[in-house]
């Protein structure tokens, strides 16, 4: 989406992306960001959660107006309850075995 937002900047139309992923995000650099600390796929809370989901959003726009350096990246703080779990934390979650000695190719 970050190389998206630049294209949309470009014709005239202000972008804030709001990202799950501090360092995809920072790699990228979108014309404006803002990383929320919650799961991948819930950027704004929970559902249900109307004032938070409207905290991150005011947040968010008020960026168009408050950033002065282009590829401006803010934190949100928030605390989403519980610890953000990634894949490689699930127990279901893909893990890569050890390389084969000769080859060198990844196990699975």
């Amino acid at each position: 989406m970050g190389l998206v937002s630049r294209v949309v900047e470009e014709a005239g139309i202000p972008t804030v992306n709001v990202s799950t992923g501090r360092d995809i995000t920072a790699a990228v650099m979108p014309p404006r960001s803002l990383f929320i600390n919650h799961p991948m796929g819930n950027p704004f809370g929970r559902p249900a959660e109307i004032e938070r989901q409207k905290e991150i959003l005011l947040a968010a726009l008020h960026m168009v107006e408050d950033c002065k350096s282009p590829g401006e990246l803010r934190d949100f703080e928030t605390d989403w309850g519980e610890p953000v779990k990634t894949l490689y934390d699930l127990e279901f979650g893909f893990k890569m075995g050890e390389p084969d000695p000769e080859t060198g190719k990844q196990q699975f």
